[in-house]
Order: structure tokens, then sequence, then C-alpha cells
């Protein structure tokens, strides 16, 4: 599996490259619904990227995300003041009684505390580049709407049309390029929701000497890749539409298998861009074929930072 990617720096290079538009809409959209459901995952680096760009969107997102930050703020005060109370109760109780087991409580709330504090202190890393997502991360994906080749945001692993969240254990953010017309979270979407996930490296842990290692994956000779995806766009009652997406992968070329990963991103030509963002009028075998077809490349690999 993939399980995080690191997204390119600059939205107007992706516009650039891909010959597409950032839809703005969907954009400001996603940052509201931020504001009815706190869990949604939008990475800082994609805010900077956004406000970076100016206009009145870009203008409407810094007011929300400046919203948002006094909100989780506030979140993170209520909940230093509420282990605050309960590491005092855990001491009042230890000054009548010393246990093992209340030591070992406090203990917990205070590394808790810690963790807290230090990452409201803490300036994010995001700012200035890029910036990577995981499971359930929103980034900017490629769509094709009407005639135009579209920006959105899209969550990296697949919510159902329906809404309802596949279980956890499933990977559903890497849909198998040998179950796409076989599994029944891909076979509603491979030949008629198709899209582009542009993105730096890809990043895996492997075995190395009976333990795991967190390693990088980037193509030599590209500033970035892309991955042929599936979509899905479940309409919420409260928050409206939400995108999600997962990569298509397949067997790996012989240098990531030797570094220890048995999955690859498909990197499709960037010829068969177009075949792949508009499937319609190919069969399933054809635009299974597309899939054979990938840009030319070596995977080096390095230890993650």
């Amino acid at each position: 599996m993939c399980y995080s990617a690191m997204v390119r720096e600059s939205l107007r290079k992706i516009e650039r490259d891909y010959e597409a538009q950032i839809n703005w809409q969907s954009f400001v959209n996603l940052y509201k619904q931020r504001e009815l459901d706190f869990s949604l995952k939008i990475p800082s680096g994609m805010d900077h990227q956004l406000i970076s760009l100016g206009g009145a969107a870009a203008n409407e997102i810094k007011r929300l995300c400046d919203r948002h930050r006094v909100a989780e703020r506030q979140r993170s005060e209520n909940a230093l003041a509420l282990i605050d109370a309960e590491i005092a109760s855990i001491d009042h109780a230890l000054q009548l009684k010393s246990t093992k087991t209340n030591q070992q409580k406090r203990d917990i709330k205070l590394r808790k505390r810690m963790k807290l504090q230090q990452a409201m202190e803490s300036p994010s890393l995001e700012a200035g580049g890029g910036y990577r997502i995981y499971p359930m991360y929103f980034a900017p994906v490629i769509m094709q709407i009407g005639a135009q080749r579209s920006i959105v945001p899209m969550r990296y692993r697949l919510l159902p049309r329906s809404g309802l969240e596949v279980p956890t254990q499933y990977n559903v953010f890497n849909a198998r390029r040998d179950s796409l017309r076989s599994a029944r979270n891909w076979t509603p979407l491979f030949g008629r929701k198709h899209a582009i996930f542009p993105f730096e490296r890809f990043f895996e842990w492997v075995e190395r000497r009976e333990s795991k290692i967190e390693i990088s994956f980037s193509p030599d000779g590209y500033d970035g890749m892309w991955a042929a995806s599936l979509y899905e766009e479940y309409q919420h009652p409260e928050l409206g539409v939400i995108r999600s997406f997962a990569m298509v992968t397949d067997d790996p070329p012989e240098e990531v298998r030797s570094a220890g990963h048995d999955r690859c991103p498909v990197f499709l030509d960037r010829t068969l861009i177009d075949n792949w963002l508009i499937p319609d009028g190919q069969s399933l075998d054809q635009l299974d074929a597309l899939l054979d077809h990938k840009q030319r490349t070596y995977y080096s690999h390095a230890l993650a930072a």
C-alpha cells in the first residue's frame, strides 16, 4: 500500500503542467464544511498554497482558516483545563493514599498534557512548501468537469456514496489494479469516476532486520508524478458534496520490490491522461490496458526525513 504522499508545492504549477483550473468554489466549500465538522483533515500546507494565490476566494479561505485556528486554540485550552482538573483529582487521591494505579494514571495524564502543550506551541512546518497527506487527509486532485480539467479537493480514502465509512482495517485509499473489476468498492467507479492525483513522492514502511523503517520513493527525471485514481462523491445532508479518492496501484518495478515494497502507484503515461479522465466510450478492457502504459522512470528511494 501507499500510505502517504508528498503533495506538490505549487498549485499554479499543477494548473500549468496539467492544463487544469482550480475550482475555487469546491475549496471554499471544503473550508466551510470544516466549520460544521471539526474532524475534517485539511493540511495547513494546503491553506498556505491557496491563500498565497490571492483573490476573493483565497481571502475567504483565509478568513475561514483564521476562525478555525481560534476555535482550535480554544478547544486545546479547554482540553488542557480538563486534564489539569483530572491531575489535581489524582493528586488529591495520592495524598490520601499512594497507590501504583493512581501514579500510573497521573503519568499518563502528564504525558497527554505535554503532547497537547507541544502541539499548541509548535509552529506549522508546512507553510513554506510541499506537505504530506495520509489517509483521511484532503489533497488537490484533478477530475474532468464538462470540457475542463478541474483541480478540486478530495479526501485520500474512499468514502462510499452511501456515506457509511469502510472499517479502518480495510485499505480503501489504494485500489489494486487486479481488483478494479471484482472488489465492491471499485466496480461502481472503474469506467465511470476517474481522476489524476499529482504528487512528488510516496512513502512506505518496509522490513529491515526484523524492524520497520520508513522510506520515500521518487521518480528519477521528474519533479513530480501523477497517479491514475478513482473517486466517489457523497452527498452529505448538512455538509454538501464530499469527494474522496483512491490511487490505483499495480505490481512494482524491480527497484521498488528490491527496496521491500510490493505495490506502486500507476504513474500513467502523460499522453493517456485524457483517456483516463474521460472513460466514456471505452470498454473496461481498454481502460485496464491503459494502465499498462506507464511513464518510463526509475524510482530512487531514501530514508524518510
